[in-house]
């Protein structure tokens, strides 16, 4: 991204002077006009130029907060523009899109600031008439704002999430019909929370206690995790791959429902282990901390340039165990067959359960992407589950809570297989989690319930 401006010999962004909502409007345009990932756009931008704490946390909060709630600033913004947002520029379209989210949900900017830094942008990168247009609809929205017409929570249920929580209308409907309303609203609700930045102790170099001491003598604030020994929450003005402990491979960052998976696999030092669908590396690097580097980890993925990643968060952490292998997990090699003590296979799936770390993830879904990737995810557990051995034991991991990607596949996949067998999950889940003894073997894990990202993890057993 080249951050410069339309056409001004004026243009502050050749001075060096791009405040947070300019960076923010840059992003924006970049991951509508190019269908860039909004989390790679930003941390790119981040590394690439300097902001105080203040502005760092406001662009990511602009940016972030704009595409988590795309439909509802566009039906606000429709509601007092009389021109379609369609017949803006992507510029003025996403100017209003910024200062709508903060006459919204930004309580603490004062909504005349919101309105004239729009203005100034409507200035920079428009012309003097959609200048006066940007001020014209923020300020209607500034008056109105506290008597939007939402549809009725009673009588269109489905409308109601879909504008106020800001969902496609096809997701609100299906978690009415799986979850019931009341708990739909809930995990609407949740996705839209920022979660907090967590990281994983690399216990192959140093204790939690220890890396805590480490990042607090770096300017960092710490806090355990609830549900993982290894895990930190960690607060951070500045850049996070400017600290020298993350420098030394001293930890990893990721999810802490993540983290459980490769803990109730619970692979022993010495043991042969197939991680499946490895990238980007955190589980694959997680077992061989398990395993205290002993033992050989086969990290096997379909893509090349994301084995890459996994190569190297293993050289950063230290970990010696791991040979990457390109390879399409629905056919593994012959040789492979009974061969691994463990599997760890985190499933490609629709991601409705991190919407809150990946908000522009849910314009991108389709309904049919649940079905096609149900059948892929047979296919991989029972490729899987053949590289097993006697006695061995597989992971099923997925970072969604939809019935046709979790239950509905371990399910019928236990129905099917002579072989298989529910395994014991509640030996290795920590004190505060628990599974109903009904699905034995199962857990779902709740934005709503334990304020984690939404996951499901199966465990199962070969005769």
């Amino acid at each position: 991204m080249t951050f410069s401006k339309r056409n001004s010999s004026k243009d502050s962004s050749q001075q060096g002077e791009v405040g947070a909502r300019e960076a923010a409007l840059l992003i924006l345009k970049e991951v509508e006009e190019k269908g860039a990932y909004l989390n790679l756009v930003l941390n790119r931008v981040l590394a690439q130029r300097s902001f105080t704490p203040a502005e760092r946390a406001l662009l990511t909060e602009l940016a972030h907060g704009v595409i988590q709630r795309l439909q509802t600033l566009d039906w606000v913004i429709s509601l007092y523009s009389t021109r379609p947002l369609k017949k803006f520029t992507p510029w003025i379209r996403n100017i209003l899109r910024i200062g709508t989210y903060q006459l919204l949900y930004l309580e603490r900017i004062p909504e005349a600031a919101a309105v004239d830094e729009a203005v100034k942008l409507g200035h920079r990168y428009g012309h003097k008439g959609v200048a006066g247009l940007v001020n014209a609809v923020l300020r209607k929205i500034g008056r109105e704002k506290n008597k939007l017409p939402w549809p009725s929570r009673e009588q269109d249920p489905a409308r109601y999430l879909s504008l106020f929580y800001a969902y496609p209308l096809w997701m609100a409907r299906r978690w009415i019909e799986n979850l019931g309303l009341e708990a739909a609203e809930a995990h609407c609700s949740a996705g839209n929370q920022r979660p907090p930045l967590t990281i994983r102790t690399n216990t192959l170099r140093l204790s939690r206690d220890e890396l805590q001491k480490v990042l607090e003598e770096e300017g960092a604030g710490t806090q355990e995790c609830r549900y993982t020994s290894v895990g930190l929450y960690l607060n951070l003005a500045g850049r996070l791959a400017e600290l020298e402990s993350f420098q030394r491979g001293l930890f990893q960052v990721q999810g802490e429902s993540s983290m459980l998976a490769a803990t109730l696999l619970n692979p022993q030092p010495g043991e042969l282990v197939l991680d499946l669908c490895s990238a980007p590396g955190g589980k694959t690097t997680h077992l061989a901390a398990l395993m205290k580097n002993q033992g050989r980890i086969i990290a096997a993925d379909l893509y090349p340039h994301r084995l890459k990643l996994v190569q190297a968060a293993c050289a950063r952490q230290g970990v010696q165990i791991v040979e990457a292998e390109n390879i399409d997990g629905r056919s593994l090699p012959p040789q492979w067959q009974g061969l691994f003590r463990r599997v760890l296979l985190d499933v490609p799936c629709s991601g409705l359960g991190v919407i809150r770390r990946k908000g522009d993830l849910k314009w991108r879904r389709r309904p049919e992407d649940i079905a096609s990737l149900s059948q892929l995810q047979q296919q991989l557990l029972r490729s899987a589950f053949q590289a097993l051995s006697s006695g061995g034991v597989l992971l099923y991991s997925a970072c969604t809570t939809e019935p046709e990607e979790t239950t509905e596949i371990i399910d019928g996949f236990l129905a099917e297989e002579p072989l298989a067998r529910p395994a014991p999950l509640s030996p290795f889940l920590p004190p505060a989690l628990s599974v109903d003894e009904k699905t034995e073997g199962q857990i779902f894990l709740w934005p709503t319930k334990h304020d984690l990202d939404g996951f499901f993890l199966a465990r199962i057993r070969k005769r």
